[in-house]
């Protein structure tokens, strides 16, 4: 892939996340002000936890499964095994999770805040590691389009979806938020399917030597996916259990703006996914090159949601939101890490050091559950922010001295855009190979 060539497939996704982040944004905006603080933290509790179960049971599937994918594997075969290993299980633990919990853990909060409306996790889990997995086999090979077109209607179809059945059941807020999500996952689901299967034979087969090398990587990079979401999500089973259904509805505003600056390194992996999974000739500039340029727009982002994140949340969700400006703050630290993490995890794991990463992971799974029981009951959910921010800075820091250590690329190469690279981004901006 030429500079020029990527820098179009860069465009490509930078367009289409500015379009999902108008999308997301709408409905954050609708559900904000329809649900209010309690009911909106009670719909992010239930919407998280399937992807914290899924990553539970299935998370090193996917590193597996994209790695084998870049590789030119059967596609039929790829696809077996996100339905046995990913799915099948994913159900099988969530029906025991659920059965457990309303047994034994009926006077926890979680449990009376989600109710009946747990056993949706049985729909919910298994729809969510189907549409992750699919996701993966297009964009790792090398189906950049399909997974900008599947991304977009992800985020389309249920705000369309929860517009419409609000209408209907103007009563039913709450319940119509759930359909909509549910409906949505499953949309982008068939849509994956019908997409794999315009472009590759998906034929649905077995192989004992395919099975043995897939489970293999998936135990080795298990972990990193299952850490990752802990210092993702795990903030919102804690806010949940100390401060309650209101504080959660506060964090979740804070968390979905500051999640909207994924729009940089998310734009960035997607055209590389399949070269960084390879490494194949010259990624030991072309990696580089992407950190510097992620780092430079993204450090631009952090500062400018600084300044206006006060305005954007009381202005979109109302003043009633006005408390999760702080945990803002303390989010974009982290936020600006997890730039670099998402390009260096991709890089590490194209260098079979997929251990490595799942236990730079699981250090900084550990050090934010600590932070978390240390820092949200005097702090709040500003506390909870910060947590996640030292953790995924701790963990940039060690992967990005681990590729700078096996690459033998300088840390300064690393950072921020050089007076060098004006040229060729000007050359690639205007379409021609640097």
């Amino acid at each position: 892939m030429s500079r020029s060539h990527y820098m179009r497939h860069l465009l490509l996704s930078m367009g289409t996340r500015l379009a999902m982040i108008a999308l997301r944004l709408l409905r954050n905006v609708l559900l904000a002000r329809i649900l209010g603080p309690s009911e909106r933290g009670l719909f992010a509790l239930l919407s998280t936890l399937p992807e914290l179960i899924s990553a539970a049971t299935s998370g090193g599937l996917n590193s597996a499964v994209g790695y084998q994918a870049a590789q030119q594997r059967a596609m039929g075969l790829l696809l077996s095994q996100v339905l046995i290993f990913g799915c099948l299980t994913a159900a099988a633990l969530t029906l025991i999770c659920v059965s457990l919990m309303r047994e034994f853990g009926s006077a926890l909060e979680v449990t009376v805040q989600l109710g009946l409306l747990a056993w949706l996790l049985l729909l919910a889990v298994p729809l969510t590691v189907l549409k992750s997995g699919l996701l993966t086999l297009h964009n790792a090979s090398g189906g950049v389009g399909a997974f900008n077109a599947l991304r977009l209607c992800e985020s389309l179809a249920p705000l369309l979806l929860f517009v419409a059945l609000f209408w209907m059941w103007k009563d039913a807020a709450l319940e119509a938020a759930l359909i909509s999500w549910l409906l949505g996952i499953g949309i982008v689901v068939l849509g994956g399917l019908l997409w794999l299967r315009h472009n590759h034979p998906i034929g649905l087969c077995w192989d004992r030597s395919g099975q043995r090398e897939l489970l293999a990587y998936s135990a080795k990079s298990h972990p990193d996916l299952l850490f990752q979401q802990v210092i993702l999500r795990s903030d919102y089973l804690f806010i949940s259990a100390f401060l309650g259904s209101a504080a959660l509805g506060h964090y979740a505003m804070a968390s979905a703006a500051a999640e909207l600056l994924l729009i940089v390194p998310e734009a960035v992996t997607t055209p590389l996914m399949k070269r960084l999974l390879q490494q194949d000739a010259g990624m030991d500039r072309l990696t580089p090159f992407a950190l510097r340029l992620t780092a430079t727009v993204m450090l631009g982002a952090c500062l400018s949601m600084a300044l206006i994140g006060e305005w954007l949340i009381v202005s979109l969700f109302g003043a009633a939101y006005q408390p999760a400006y702080p945990a803002l703050l303390a989010l974009l630290p982290g936020l600006f890490g997890l730039c670099y993490a998402s390009i260096l995890r991709l890089d590490l794991l194209g260098k079979n050091r997929p251990g490595s990463v799942s236990l730079m992971m699981g250090v900084g799974a550990a050090l934010n559950l600590l932070l978390n029981v240390l820092l949200i009951p005097p702090f709040g959910i500003v506390g909870a922010a910060a947590a996640s921010s030292i953790a995924y800075l701790g963990v940039t820091v060690a992967m990005l001295l681990l590729y700078c250590k096996l690459s033998g690329v300088a840390l300064l190469r690393t950072l921020f855009i050089l007076p060098s690279d004006l040229l060729p981004l000007r050359q690639m901006l205007r379409g021609r190979t640097a």
